[in-house]
């Protein structure tokens, strides 16, 4: 019969410094096991990435009108042999210029990968600040039509934040009365089942207002070769 132990390490814990090694599990007094999340794990690795589309005060102004698939708001291309998941897609609305309809969506589609030359360029930022590891991927925002568009090959729109009508222009000289249509988030954890983008393939997310609707939007996803996860 075999006997499973943890260390028990509360106060006082002992840290290894190289990889490679053998060691105790970690537990509390009582003998609960210490476990550590995976996308964290990722993280530690130097495997996590995250985008930003406008930074401090500067928001993007994101398509305008109506939504038009072949132009996203925030494009991330998955080359041949990387493998990303998307771990977290936040929006935050500064003025939607307007009132009328709103569209908050991201997709994941294994089409070819986006065009991004009409787009802005984003610089992907490595979640650790040492950066052990660049990313694969590139990502543009505010794409131009010449786009390609996503709902073709397997596609799936995995989140539906928004789609109907706000009243609200969420600018200074407007009283903000729709708190619901001023920020939306994604997470892969409130989704259980997150999509998994093996390259080639393209995430695509879109913000379109009924005017010339000004924001922000961060992803973070974790990336890895494709031979570690197919």
């Amino acid at each position: 019969m075999s006997d499973a132990r943890v260390v028990r390490e509360v106060s006082s814990v002992s840290r290894g410094t190289s990889d490679g090694d053998l060691m105790a599990l970690r537990g509390t007094r009582d003998g609960a096991v210490f476990t550590a999340d995976w996308y964290l794990a990722a993280a530690l690795e130097g495997r996590a990435f995250g985008v930003n589309t406008g930074t401090g005060t500067s928001p993007d102004t994101m398509t305008t009108t109506t939504l038009t698939v072949a132009k996203p708001d925030l494009a991330i291309t998955v080359p041949a042999g990387t493998t990303i998941i998307p771990v977290l897609i936040e929006y935050s609305i500064e003025d939607t210029d307007g009132a009328g309809v709103l569209d908050v969506l991201a997709m994941a589609s294994s089409a070819t990968t986006q065009v991004l030359s009409g787009g802005d360029s984003l610089t992907i930022h490595n979640m650790r600040t040492d950066k052990p590891n660049s990313s694969n991927c590139s990502a543009a925002a505010v794409l131009a039509s010449s786009g390609v568009t996503p709902y073709t090959g397997n596609f799936i729109e995995f989140f539906r934040g928004y789609a109907g009508d706000v009243t609200d222009q969420h600018n200074s000289s407007t009283a903000q009365t729709v708190a619901t249509a001023s920020r939306f988030s994604w997470t892969a954890a409130n989704t259980m089942v997150p999509p998994i983008l093996t390259g080639v393939s393209q995430l695509c997310v879109y913000c379109t207002g009924p005017g010339a609707l000004t924001g922000w939007i961060t992803a973070i996803w974790v990336e890895f070769p494709s031979s570690s996860i197919v």
